[in-house]
């Protein structure tokens, strides 16, 4: 059974404060517990005009099409490039498989948090300001 949702990030912060950051991953959370992400590789961002999201698995490139409202979201059609990295595929495999469950987030400060519908935890995110061009 996965984490149930903590009561610490229950406040759900405004769709914007989803869009203004790239996030890096933090943890994935899993039955067997939780694991922690060491490597800053694994990010995902978020496009409210194009109704997508996209970044990088650890090792691929990764788009898909987004729908987020007050407090929910359902990223659909993943399509990624296709290298095989022996070191972080299970990772990459698995977060991408997490980011497909997620239909709930929640954002407390720096923190963004993936869960399911069950308001069990998937995937926790730290963010960086995403600086304008």
């Amino acid at each position: 059974m996965l984490v149930p949702l903590l009561s610490a990030f229950c406040g759900v912060a405004g769709d914007n404060d989803l869009y203004s950051r790239k996030w890096w991953l933090k943890k994935i959370y899993t039955p067997e517990g939780t694991r922690l992400i060491e490597e800053k590789k694994p990010f995902i961002r978020f496009d409210k005009e194009q109704k997508s999201a996209g970044g990088n698995g650890g090792c691929n490139s990764f788009g898909s099409t987004l729908s987020v409202k007050n407090g929910t979201l359902s990223i659909t059609e993943i399509i990624s490039t296709k290298m095989y990295c022996e070191a972080v595929q299970p990772l990459e495999d698995l977060f991408l498989s997490h980011l497909y469950q997620a239909r709930r987030y929640t954002i407390r400060g720096n923190t963004l948090v993936l869960s399911n519908e069950k308001k069990e935890l998937l995937l926790e995110f730290e963010g960086e300001p995403i600086s304008e061009q």
